[in-house]
C-alpha cells in the first residue's frame, strides 16, 4: 500500500502532467471570464468544458501509468469531443443508451493492468518511455510526446540540445566532465518539463527566455568555477529546472 500511494504521488509530480492540469485549470478560468464579460454569443463554459477531458486523456497516452491507461485515455478524448460536438449541435448521442459503453471500456482498462502490470522500480513506476546511460561527448535529445531519462559520463563533454514537446526529459551529468572551460546545451521545453543535474563545480549560465513558462536554478554557484555550462532556448508553456 505505501509503495502504491509513492507510486502514484511521483506520477502526479511528473512536469508534464502539471503543466496539462496547469492548462486545464487557466482554460475553464478564461472561459469562465469571457461568459461573464458576454464577451461571444454563447455560453463558452458550458460548451467547451468536456474539452477538459480531452486534456487528461492526452495525459494517460502521454505518461501512461499502467498497460490500461491507452484505452482509458482514448476513451476520454472520445467522451470529451463528443461532448463538445453535441455542444455545438453537430451530433447527438442518447447517452442513456450507451453508457454501458464506458463501463465495458473501464472492464477492459482493468483486465489490461491486471495482465500487462506496469514495471516497478525502487517502489516507484517507471514516468520515463527509456533510460539510457550515454558517453558520448554531446547529448541529442528529443522526446516528443513520450519521456526519457538519461545520464551521460562523458569525460570531455561539450553540450548538445534538447528538444522536448509534450513530454518530460530528466538529463543527468553528475558524473560527466569536461575539458574545455565552457559547454553549450540548446534546450527547447514546449508544454514539457526538463530537469537538469549537474556536478557542484560547474557555473550554470542561464539564457532561457520563459513564455508562459518556468525556469528554476537551485544549483549552489562553486567558489572557484573551472567550467561553465551555457544554457540557451526557451520554454513555452514548459519548465527547466537545474539542480546539483
Amino acid at each position: 500500500m505505501r509503495s502504491e500511494r509513492i507510486r502514484r504521488r511521483h506520477a502526479l509530480r511528473h512536469p508534464g502532467r502539471r503543466i496539462l492540469f496547469g492548462l486545464g485549470v487557466i482554460g475553464i478560468g478564461a472561459l469562465a471570464l469571457l461568459d461573464n464579460l458576454q464577451a461571444f454569443g454563447l455560453p463558452l463554459l458550458h460548451t467547451f468544458w468536456p474539452l477538459v477531458l480531452v486534456l487528461f486523456g492526452l495525459a494517460r497516452l502521454v505518461w501512461p501509468r499502467h498497460a490500461g491507461s491507452w484505452l482509458f485515455g482514448t476513451a476520454l478524448i472520445t467522451v470529451g469531443g463528443l461532448l463538445t460536438a453535441q455542444n455545438l449541435g453537430y451530433t447527438h448521442l442518447a447517452w442513456r443508451d450507451w453508457w454501458p459503453v464506458l463501463v465495458i471500456l473501464a472492464g477492459l482498462s482493468i483486465l489490461l493492468r491486471g495482465v500487462f502490470p506496469h514495471r516497478h522500480r525502487d517502489g516507484m513506476a517507471c514516468a520515463f518511455d527509456t533510460s539510457t546511460l550515454e558517453h558520448g561527448d554531446q547529448v541529442n535529445i528529443d522526446a516528443n510526446f513520450s519521456g526519457m531519462r538519461q545520464q551521460n559520463d562523458s569525460r570531455s563533454f561539450k553540450g548538445g540540445r534538447i528538444d522536448a514537446a509534450f513530454g518530460g526529459v530528466e538529463l543527468d551529468l553528475r558524473q560527466a566532465a569536461m575539458e574545455a572551460p565552457e559547454a553549450v546545451l540548446e534546450i527547447s521545453a514546449r508544454f514539457s518539463g526538463i530537469e537538469l543535474r549537474v556536478p557542484r563545480d560547474w557555473q550554470v549560465v542561464v539564457h532561457i527566455v520563459p513564455t508562459m513558462g518556468a525556469v528554476n536554478d537551485q544549483t549552489v554557484p562553486p567558489m572557484t568555477p573551472a567550467h561553465r555550462l551555457v544554457l540557451r532556448g526557451e520554454a513555452l508553456f514548459g519548465s527547466v529546472e537545474i539542480k546539483n
